[in-house]
């Protein structure tokens, strides 16, 4: 349940000794737990674009001139005869490997989507000749972001075919990827779009910068130690509420509320990191425990100068405490959102 995974650790850098907890107490008037969800059949459905890494005309995977990639044996996807010797990143994701032979790029997006670029068939042969590779192994990039060149006319001298291929390497059992129209695509423009039907949609509660997790300015938060989820670094002062929820509790200090979805999913809104210590100066809480809530109703504010001048960060937190290891939180996007906005998924 949500009380144990809510620990007292979220704190501000250099705000508090090493080791020293605050309790983060709760309202005595919590309603009783909602039934523990069933994740293997939970989901509301969730639709991915995904960008063409290559320009030229595009073709279902089905159609490609090697029996391994039409067969689906690497996997789903889709694959582009070119007329640019480019290759772009289609959107926000980290460089998983490189082949040494400079012809082939693992990446995984910021959404969760694993996926090969692969330039040319057999292309392994020329052992690296006619590609230059602009990024490394771990390396994050960002939608549009040179990857690499590659010399289509080397490629087709030495009998080669040059068709630039993309391909999911671990969708989940349930999926649909739609094509695009077969014709001339513009790297960046939409190529495919991947729907999960049993992906879970998760929503901002604010308006400001998207993070990952991984990304807190609190360790123990970027280790994911009390839930998964997201961050945001707000533009203003207020949360709202991401979906139809029933507030479980709101802490004492008023800078955070434990939320049950309509669906029995159980998730933490929390402003500000290590904000418990301001024991409630500075926030206005409009909800009280029990209280059902609609997508978009405002639940908290925050005099966000008042919590910077303090030296605590902003930074607005959306914890799942009680996910399973197989549901990690995936992002849906990137850079500004807006509350209400579709920004992760699990």
């Amino acid at each position: 349940m949500i009380l144990k995974h809510i620990t007292s650790f979220l704190h501000s850098p250099g705000t508090e000794p090493p080791g020293e907890a605050v309790e983060n107490t709760v309202s005595a008037a919590a309603p009783p737990a909602a039934p523990e969800p069933d994740y293997s059949s939970l989901g509301t459905g969730l639709s991915l674009p995904f960008a063409s890494p290559f320009t030229g005309t595009l073709q279902a995977i089905t159609k490609a001139p090697d029996e391994a990639f039409a067969q689906k044996m690497t996997g789903d996807g889709f694959f582009v005869y070119p007329r640019e010797d480019t290759v772009y990143a289609p959107c926000d994701s980290e460089v998983t490997f490189v082949f040494d032979t400079r012809h082939a790029i693992g990446l995984t997006g910021d959404n969760g989507v694993e996926y090969l670029l692969h330039i040319g068939i057999d292309t392994v042969t020329l052992d690296g000749a006619g590609f230059t590779v602009f990024v490394t192994a771990g390396q994050h990039v960002k939608k549009g972001e040179k990857l690499l060149t590659f010399d289509a006319g080397l490629i087709r001298s030495r009998g080669l075919c040059d068709a630039c291929i993309c391909v999911f390497t671990d969708l989940p059992e349930s999926y649909e990827l739609h094509l695009a129209a077969e014709t001339d695509v513009q790297a960046g423009a939409l190529a495919a779009t991947l729907t999960y039907p049993k992906a879970y949609g998760l929503y901002s509660p604010c308006t400001g910068i998207l993070q990952a997790i991984t990304d807190a300015p609190d360790p123990d938060v970027a280790k994911k130690i009390p839930g998964d989820g997201f961050l945001v670094y707000p533009e203003d002062c207020s949360l709202y509420a991401p979906c139809n929820s029933t507030v479980s509790f709101v802490f004492e200090e008023g800078h955070a509320l434990g939320m049950i979805t309509t669906d029995g999913v159980e998730y933490v809104l929390h402003a500000g990191i290590g904000t418990a210590r301001l024991q409630g100066e500075g926030f206005t809480v409009f909800v009280q425990d029990g209280a059902v809530v609609q997508k978009g109703d405002k639940l908290l504010t925050f005099d966000q100068p008042f919590l910077k001048s303090k030296g605590f960060s902003d930074a607005c937190l959306c914890l799942f405490t009680d996910l399973p290891p197989d549901r990690p939180v995936h992002l849906a996007a990137s850079g500004r959102v807006t509350a209400g906005s579709l920004v992760a998924w699990f």
